[in-house]
């Protein structure tokens, strides 16, 4: 597949720079889907490189993948640090900042694509999936014709979707909010990194590749120029999980909620039911699972292995996965026709 960077420049919607990738497949199917990617908290666009490398392979339903960074994250937190060093931003972060993101980068004109025309697949990992919920239905995205994305279907993958009124809700935000405070965030060396890292019990279980691809792309230099650390800083990252007016919960469930009552686009989650928290993601996946069944063109796949991090741990199954709801929404979308 080849692959093209884009940078957006800020724009009323979004005060940050947003980078982004294209994918292209080596044959592209020109009146096929244009997947767009969104990854999870600490992670970066380049996460789902090796999943990608198989589903290009084996799926000939594709135009093209769009992969666009959180502006906290990746490469995208390197052009953004003056801003994201601000007391606004520093220890603060929301789903609602990278769905604007999102919306500025698609609506851009840095990549000479109208959106708007094409036939979108959402694909979102863990939390990212309510920064897609709120661009779907938010309010501040709703304004402009060219928020009228054509989104076929959505693809969510191990999505993070935590009813507030749950008590694992609770229990899971201040357990990843912990995880964020006191993760290591540096290292002498990208090298020191690996090392670390490949040892470590959250990561040593991941594809090579997308360790690799970790270490490469959700890491930056230190502003001394010493050191290499976490992109997204341990302080936005818990910022994000336990402020108060945390906006990665509520309003997205409901989103979802109506999105499933109403029927109105296939919805496939993909799912692993053996978490890495104790079981506390359990309920939520519960209530997931049961509101797409009320749908009649959604569908729920489990994986069987990866846990919640699946798609770095079993590039190829996840692969597979998605195909599977690619295939099922193109054979919806043909009957429809």
């Amino acid at each position: 597949m080849k692959s093209q960077l884009y940078i957006s420049e800020p724009s009323p919607s979004c005060p940050f720079r947003v980078e982004a990738v294209q994918y292209i497949p080596a044959s592209p199917c020109e009146d096929g889907f244009t997947l767009v990617f969104l990854h999870a908290m600490s992670l970066h666009k380049e996460t789902f490189e090796p999943m990608l490398d198989h589903l290009l392979a084996v799926s000939t339903k594709i135009k093209d993948v769009w992969s666009i960074d959180n502006p906290n994250h990746g490469r995208s937190s390197v052009l953004n640090q003056k801003l994201l060093s601000t007391p606004s931003y520093r220890e603060y972060w929301s789903a609602a900042e990278f769905a604007r993101a999102i919306y500025s980068f698609l609506s851009s004109s840095v990549h000479g694509v109208d959106f708007s025309a094409r036939r979108l697949v959402g694909l979102a990992h863990s939390s990212a999936v309510s920064a897609l919920m709120l661009l779907l239905r938010d309010k501040e995205f709703s304004s402009s014709p060219k928020s009228r994305l054509n989104f076929a279907s959505l693809i969510l993958l191990d999505p993070a979707l935590l009813p507030p009124q749950f008590p694992s809700t609770i229990i899971l935000s201040n357990m990843f909010g912990k995880f964020a405070s006191t993760k290591r965030d540096k290292w002498p060396t990208r090298a020191a990194a690996h090392k670390y890292l490949a040892a470590h019990p959250a990561f040593k279980i991941w594809d090579p590749r997308a360790l690799r691809l970790f270490v490469d792309c959700a890491l930056r230099d230190s502003d001394s120029g010493s050191e290499v650390v976490l992109s997204c800083s341990r302080a936005q990252e818990a910022g994000f999980y336990l402020s108060p007016t945390a906006d990665y919960k509520a309003r997205p469930v409901e989103i979802f909620v109506e999105l499933t009552r109403t029927d109105e686009l296939p919805i496939h989650i993909i799912t692993c039911l053996k978490d890495e928290y104790r079981g506390q993601t359990l309920p939520s996946k519960e209530f997931q699972i049961a509101q797409v069944k009320t749908t009649t063109r959604g569908s729920v796949q489990l994986m069987e292995r990866g846990g919640h991090m699946f798609p770095q741990v079993e590039p190829a199954l996840c692969a597979d996965a998605i195909q599977r709801a690619l295939a099922s929404t193109a054979g919806e979308t043909k009957a429809r026709l």
